[in-house]
């Protein structure tokens, strides 16, 4: 990939990050305001999740690419 092309995926990536605090800062004041919200936050939460995994295992797949050997689980369980 060019440098321009990965610039656009930092960028993208970035944002998408910074979309990400920001869901994370109002799940926090929700489960704070409401800790009986847990087990629907925890939904929302799983089925983002869901469709994230889904998503690129779908463009990979139209793609004839294994775009979820990307990502390494053993990398992502050291969070």
């Amino acid at each position: 990939m060019d440098d321009q092309r990965n610039n656009e995926v930092i960028h993208h990536l970035k944002q998408a990050l910074s979309h990400l605090d920001s869901a994370l800062n109002v799940t926090i004041q929700s489960l704070h305001s409401n800790p009986d919200s847990k087990k629907i936050v925890r939904t929302i939460w799983e089925e983002f999740l869901g469709t994230f995994f889904g998503r690129v295992k779908a463009k990979g797949k139209e793609n004839n690419m294994n775009l979820l050997s990307l990502i390494s689980l053993t990398k992502l369980r050291k969070f």
